[in-house]
């Protein structure tokens, strides 16, 4: 058998960097993308990630960059946005939502299966009444607990309920074949 093939490929999955706050300065760049001044480093067009965004949105926060080699890497995690200052909070509180924009399901009118993996919701939403169309509706359009509904649109737009059951009664029934 080939060596290489045998060659055994390591990954760093397993460790948990927490980051200083007190070391971290974001900034906006000339390109008006985020970038970080880190222990002596500089990092260009950061990306940040809510680790667990359904449930903390300042708590356990992914800062990563690209390498030379368009190669993910990631620097560490801010355990809680409350330890940067209050310049750091708010810009880095600012990018987080708009890039987690999720308007709230409030009410589910109808929903139609057009048989060819798209079905179609019309429901009202914190941010006014929408019809949406949802491919593969089996992995986007979904209970990720017991109460939680989760939507993604063929467009990549999210849409969620953190409780189903505070929902109308006649939602709850458009619902029932779906969840």
């Amino acid at each position: 058998m080939d060596k290489q093939l045998l060659t055994e490929e390591r990954f760093e999955i397993d460790r948990l960097t927490i980051l200083d706050c007190s070391k971290l300065r974001f900034y906006k760049d000339e390109a008006n993308f985020i970038s970080l001044d880190y222990n002596g480093e500089s990092y260009f067009n950061v990306r940040l990630t809510r680790l667990i965004p359904f449930y903390s949105k300042t708590t356990y926060i992914s800062v990563a960059y690209d390498n030379a080699d368009n190669e993910f890497c990631e620097i560490g995690v801010i355990r809680d946005m409350a330890e940067l200052s209050e310049e750091q909070y708010k810009m880095i509180d600012e990018y987080l939502e708009y890039k987690y924009y999720m308007p709230e399901i409030t009410k589910v009118y109808s929903i139609k299966d057009n048989s060819r993996g798209f079905i179609f919701v019309d429901m009202m939403t914190t941010s006014g009444r929408k019809t949406v169309c949802v491919r593969d509706w089996y992995s986007n359009f979904r209970m990720l607990s017991e109460k939680l509904l989760y939507c993604v649109d063929v467009d990549g737009n999210k849409y969620f309920c953190p409780d189903i059951e505070t929902l109308d009664k006649k939602s709850m029934q458009v619902l029932e074949i779906f969840v």
